[in-house]
């Protein structure tokens, strides 16, 4: 697994979700998640992801959050106990090709 097999798995995503962005830095590549209000450039949470599997697991969780915002029309409505299964399900699919040579 390299960090670039896992930015190409989730360039689709990354391309699609503006409230999060990967950044590299000298100490591995930092997820950072931005506020999700408009016109607010507030960064809520990063994190350093030090090995291609770390930042493969942050991509996934940021991946399936987002799949849930989208799903619940911005968590308007709690997210279904299948729909929790089914988004895991994609999410889990994404981080199993990151792997794949």
């Amino acid at each position: 697994m390299t960090y670039e097999k896992v930015l190409e798995v989730f360039k689709d995503y990354l391309s699609e979700d503006d409230s999060c962005e990967v950044l590299t830095t000298s100490q591995g590549y930092l997820v950072v998640d931005w506020s999700s209000r408009k016109n607010d450039s507030e960064w809520v949470t990063s994190r350093l992801c030090q090995t291609p599997e770390h930042l493969r697991d942050v991509l996934r969780s940021c991946y399936e959050e987002y799949q849930g915002y989208l799903l619940t029309n911005g968590y308007k409505r709690e997210v279904l106990p299948q729909e929790e299964q089914d988004i895991q399900r994609m999410g889990a699919a994404l981080a199993e090709r990151c792997g794949e040579n």
